[in-house]
């Protein structure tokens, strides 16, 4: 009788350590998700920043080009202000627009290898909590899948503020 209670020791020995470990990994990934999340939030805000200097010596000799650039995503806001670049060369001798420009596009290719990074992050976290036996401790602790990030939704997804380029300000 007292190696069947041995037995049982051991087991709910291994079934704690088991569960232990398994919450500290979806914390690991949640924790991850949260950082990534919070460097996107970040380079986003670079971004405008950037690309709200562009605008800004943009907008001091060409205000009427600036006009239809307002209601553009922020993607095809960085190609219309390139395209300003090339219609009047002499921006492209203007160094902080070039710059600006450049640090915005240098940075639109830092987002998109964050946001893999972060939506690969956030495979793995769902693959682990959704996966037996690992489902059975997400369930008992409130684990629940993540969303998936696309730049576009960002902030609908993750209800994390996106700053996007005010021209009011100018």
């Amino acid at each position: 009788e007292s190696t069947n209670i041995m037995k049982i020791i051991i087991v709910l020995i291994i079934i704690a350590v088991y569960v232990v470990v398994t919450r500290n990994k979806f914390n690991e990934l949640k924790n991850a998700i949260k950082h990534e999340g919070s460097d996107i939030g970040i380079q986003i805000a670079k971004r405008t920043a950037c690309l709200n200097d562009a605008l800004n010596i943009v907008k001091l000799s060409y205000e009427k080009e600036i006009a239809g650039i307002e209601k553009l995503t922020v993607n095809d806001r960085l190609e219309q202000l390139a395209f300003l670049g090339q219609k009047y060369p002499e921006l492209q001798s203007i160094n902080g627009y070039q710059e600006a420009l450049r640090q915005a596009m240098e940075l639109n290719k830092d987002i998109s290898a964050a946001r893999e990074l972060l939506n690969g992050n956030i495979r793995m976290y769902n693959i682990a909590i959704t996966n037996f036996p690992g489902n059975l401790v997400a369930s008992m602790f409130g684990y629940v899948e993540e969303k998936y990030i696309d730049e576009e939704n960002y902030e609908e997804n993750k209800k994390i503020d996106k700053s996007e380029v005010n021209f009011d300000q100018f």
